[in-house]
């Protein structure tokens, strides 16, 4: 697929590896031309992403059932019509992506995962605060910031990590969420310690004996680390399969004598 056939309006998912370290970004296409498209700023708040010469960017854009990829595209920020966006340039078509291909490796490792609760009551009050606000100025703009961050809070719960790959994972819990919620969680391993920052894509009732829901959650940062540690586990993997093909094939080969 070539770049200049993405419709504006559609999301573009942008995948950034930095010194080591993942992150996940979403925005809205804005205009696509034959080598290049711009999306909608990344910023929070004043903050603007600066993308470095050394970042690794890499592109995926879905329509109906189809995902192409973009591999090692260079970002910039550039000025249409007076106004910024963020521009991607691919030198090459975009290949057929497919998520599946991500190996997952089975994991099967109580953790304990942390989530960002919201408080709908306090939310709906803290609205009510600011539309007053814009009308009489009754409040501070720092009031209003503390109030909305007691709105949320940091929760834990315990979790059964079943499986792993480098997008993301896929976990038990009790505890119910809905998409778009995110969660943290650190895996101990013989690499260090690994911290996944994840946004949940999917939740299913569990059929876990221990656990009410499944959650498929696609990472939106994790530690440098990860590659190894799946790698690793690919190896043992393989490994195991391999010698249960070996022991399989004695045995038939012994059992036609």
């Amino acid at each position: 697929m070539r770049i200049s056939e993405m419709k504006p309006g559609k999301p573009l998912e942008i995948y950034i590896t930095r010194e080591g370290y993942h992150y996940r970004v979403v925005s809205k296409i804005e205009e696509a031309g034959e080598d290049h498209v711009c999306v909608t700023l990344i910023a929070s708040g004043k903050l603007v992403f600066e993308f470095r010469p050394t970042d690794v960017v890499d592109l995926v854009y879905r329509e109906d059932d189809q995902v192409w990829k973009w591999k090692s595209v260079q970002g910039s920020i550039e000025q249409l019509d007076g106004e910024e966006f963020h521009c991607f340039t691919a030198a090459e078509e975009g290949e057929t992506y497919n998520r599946r291909n991500a190996f997952r490796v089975p994991i099967e490792q109580e953790l304990t995962v942390q989530f960002l609760s919201r408080d709908p009551e306090r939310l709906r009050m803290v609205s009510e605060l600011e539309a007053l606000h814009s009308q009489t100025e009754e409040f501070s703009d720092a009031e209003l910031d503390a109030l909305q961050e007691d709105c949320f809070c940091f929760i834990d719960c315990s979790a059964l990590l079943k499986d792993i790959s480098e997008l993301g994972a896929g976990l038990y819990a009790n505890r119910k969420l809905e998409r778009g919620d995110e969660l943290s969680f650190v895996l101990d391993t013989e690499f260090g310690k690994i911290c996944c920052n994840a946004v949940v894509v999917r939740q299913t009732e569990s059929r876990h004996s221990s656990f009410k829901y499944y959650y498929g959650c696609r990472f939106l940062e994790t530690s440098r680390n990860l590659s190894k540690f799946i790698y690793e586990k690919q190896r043992e993997v393989l490994k195991k399969v391999r010698y249960q093909q070996y022991e399989h094939s004695n045995h038939n080969g012994w059992k036609d004598g």
